[in-house]
C-alpha cells in the first residue's frame, strides 16, 4: 500500500507486496517457500554427537571383538579338548587356522556385498550364521566337525571385519570420524583380554565338574566356546535399533529414507522432536558423487569388479608396492597371531617345568615330542590334562598391555610419523624375537615374548601406510588383500614342531 494512494482519493489497497525475504540457513522466499539443499556432511552436522552415536561405537566394536573372539578362542581350548576329541598334534594346527581360513577366502566376497547389498544386512547376516555355527561347533562330536563348523565360522565372521569400519564411518563427518574409527578398534584388544580371563574362570574348573548332555560328557571347553560367541548375541539385539547407512541410501538416490533416518538421529542426540530437523533436501558433494558413480559401476559388473580391481595390482608398476605390503603384513601377523595362538600351550609348559631353565626351543621340543609320543596318541581313554590357570592370567595382562600400546600409537602417531613409528617398533620386535632365542629365565622369557608379540598392535598404521601406495580406486582391494595374505600363515602351520617353529622366528624376526 503506497501512502500517495490516499492523499489523491484512490480505493486503499489492502495487498502488500513482498519482494525478497531472506532468512536463517540460507532459505529463501519468494511467492513460495524454497528449501535450502544440504549436503550430507552439512546434515551430520546438524544431527551432532550424542546417544545414537555410542550406540553405533560399541555395537561396531563389538563387531570387531567378535572377529578377535572367533578367530583366536581355539587356542585356550587346544588343550582342554585334546582328550575329548583325541587331538593329534596336526589336528591341532588345523583347528588353530580352520577359522583363518574362512576369512581369508571370504573377505573380497564380503566386501563386495557390502557395497551393493548394504552395511547393515551384511552385519546381520555374517553375526547371525556366525553365530549359528559357532554354537553348532560345541556339539561337535569329532574332530572334523569341529573343523568345519569353526571354518564356516571364520567364513561368516569375516564380514564383520569387512564392514564395520566402513558402517560405523558414515555416520560420522571429518572431524568425528577417525577418533570413533581408533576407539571402535580398541575392542579388538579387548577381546584379547576377555578370552584368557573367560578361560581362567572356566577351563580349570573342567577336572572338578562332570557335566553332562544328552548322555555324553560336556566338557567346559565347549561352555567357552559358547560364551565366547555370545557377544554376537549383543550385535543382534544392538542393531535392531541402528539404521541402514544414510550415505549407503543416498548413493542409492533413496533420499527419503536419508531423511527420515537423519531425523531419528536428531531426535536421539538433541532430545527434540524429528519434525524440527531443519533438513528437508539433502544431496551428495562432489566428492560423494565420484564415489557413487564408482559404486553403481560395482553393481553393474558385479564379481567381475573384484576381478578388474584386483589384476592391476600384480602388474606394474604397482606389483612392487603390493608384493611389499604383503610381506609386511604377512609378518606381522605371523609374529602376532600365529604364535598368540600357540601362547597356552607354550606357557603351560614352562610353568610344569618351573624349577629347570629351558629355552623357547626346547619348550617347542617337549611340546613336539608329547603330542606325537606313539603311547599318548593311542591311549586317548586314560588321557589327562593339566592345565594351570595361571597362564590364562598371564595372558589377559599380555591383552592390557596391547591395549596400552594401541592406546600409546594413537598417542604419538602424528608426532612420530607412521613410517618411523611402524621402523622403531619392527626393530625393538625383532631384538626382542632374537633375545627370546637366547634366554632360559622363565620371567625374562615371558618379557621379551610380550614385546615380540606386540607387533600385531601395528596392524591399522601398516593399513594406513600402504594404501598411499596406490591410488584411490585400488586402496580398498590393497587393505583386504594384504590382510589376506597374512592370514594364510595361520592356516596352513600345522603347529610350533622343531624345524617349522625355527624357520618361522627366523622369518618373523627378518
Amino acid at each position: 500500500m503506497r501512502l500517495d494512494d490516499q492523499k489523491n482519493g484512490s480505493p486503499v489497497s489492502n495487498r502488500v507486496d513482498i519482494h525478497h525475504i531472506q532468512l536463517e540457513e540460507g532459505t529463501t522466499i519468494n511467492g513460495d517457500a524454497k528449501s535450502r539443499v544440504y549436503t550430507y556432511n552439512e546434515a551430520l552436522e546438524l544431527v551432532g554427537l550424542g546417544r545414537f552415536h555410542t550406540l553405533l561405537l560399541f555395537i561396531c566394536g563389538f563387531c570387531l571383538m567378535s572377529v578377535i573372539n572367533e578367530t583366536l578362542n581355539m587356542g585356550f581350548i587346544i588343550s582342554a579338548a585334546e582328550c575329548d576329541l583325541g587331538l593329534s598334534f596336526s589336528d591341532k594346527g588345523i583347528l588353530n587356522g580352520a577359522a583363518f581360513c574362512g576369512v581369508v577366502l571370504s573377505s573380497h566376497l564380503w566386501g563386495f556385498l557390502s557395497d551393493t547389498w548394504g552395511r547393515r544386512k551384511v552385519l546381520v547376516l555374517a553375526t547371525s550364521c556366525s553365530l549359528a555355527f559357532s554354537v553348532l561347533s560345541t556339539f561337535s562330536m569329532n574332530v572334523w566337525m569341529l573343523i568345519v563348523t569353526r571354518f564356516c565360522v571364520g567364513f561368516f565372521i569375516s564380514g564383520n571385519a569387512a564392514t564395520s569400519y566402513a558402517y560405523l564411518a558414515e555416520f560420522h563427518t571429518d572431524k568425528s570420524r577417525a577418533s570413533h574409527v581408533s576407539w571402535a578398534a580398541m575392542f579388538m584388544a579387548f577381546g584379547m583380554i576377555y578370552l584368557p580371563l573367560l578361560a581362567w574362570c572356566i577351563i580349570p574348573l573342567d577336572a572338578q565338574l562332570d557335566l553332562k548332555l544328552l548322555g555324553a560328557r560336556y566338557g567346559l571347553w565347549r561352555l567357552y566356546l559358547l560364551l565366547t560367541s555370545m557377544n554376537a548375541v549383543l550385535i543382534l539385539c544392538g542393531i535392531t535399533f541402528l539404521p541402514e547407512s544414510p550415505k549407503f541410501l543416498l548413493i542409492g538416490k533413496q533420499q527419503d529414507q536419508v531423511l527420515e533416518i537423519l531425523a531419528r538421529m536428531y531426535r536421539w542426540n538433541q532430545r527434540k522432536p524429528e519434525r524440527t530437523f531443519p533438513v528437508k533436501s539433502i544431496a551428495l558433494d562432489a566428492i560423494d558423487s565420484a564415489f557413487a558413480e564408482e559404486m553403481q559401476r560395482k553393481s553393474s559388473a558385479g564379481l567381475r569388479y573384484v576381478w578388474d580391481q584386483t589384476v592391476p595390482l600384480f602388474r606394474r608398476p604397482l606389483v612392487g608396492n603390493t608384493a611389499r605390503a604383503s610381506f609386511l603384513m604377512f609378518g606381522l601377523f605371523a609374529a602376532s597371531s600365529g604364535l598368540f595362538m600357540w601362547m597356552p600351550d607354550i606357557l603351560n609348559v614352562y610353568i610344569n617345568y618351573k624349577d629347570e631353565s629351558i629355552t623357547i626351543c626346547q619348550v617347542v621340543d617337549i611340546i613336539h615330542r608329547n603330542r606325537t609320543a606313539p603311547d599318548v596318541l593311542a591311549e586317548v581313554d586314560n588321557c589327562s590334562v593339566n592345565i594351570d590357570g595361571t597362564i590364562f592370567m598371564i595372558t589377559t595382562v599380555m591383552g592390557v598391555l596391547f591395549l596400552l600400546c594401541y592406546i600409546l600409537n594413537g598417542a604419538i602417531i602424528n608426532r612420530v610419523g607412521k613410517k618411523l613409528l611402524l621402523n622403531i617398533w619392527y626393530v625393538a620386535c625383532g631384538l626382542a624375537g632374537i633375545g627370546a632365542l637366547w634366554t632360559s629365565d622363565f620371567y625374562l622369557t615371558l618379557l621379551v615374548i610380550v614385546v615380540f608379540l606386540a607387533v600385531g598392535c601395528l596392524g591399522s598404521v601398516l593399513s594406513a601406510i600402504s594404501v598411499d601406495l596406490f591410488p584411490t580406486n585400488y586402496r580398498q582391494v590393497v587393505n583386504c588383500g594384504s590382510v589376506k595374505a597374512s592370514r594364510v600363515f595361520v592356516c596352513v602351520g600345522e603347529g610350533p614342531n622343531d624345524l617349522f617353529f625355527r624357520l618361522f622366528w627366523l622369518y618373523v624376526i627378518a
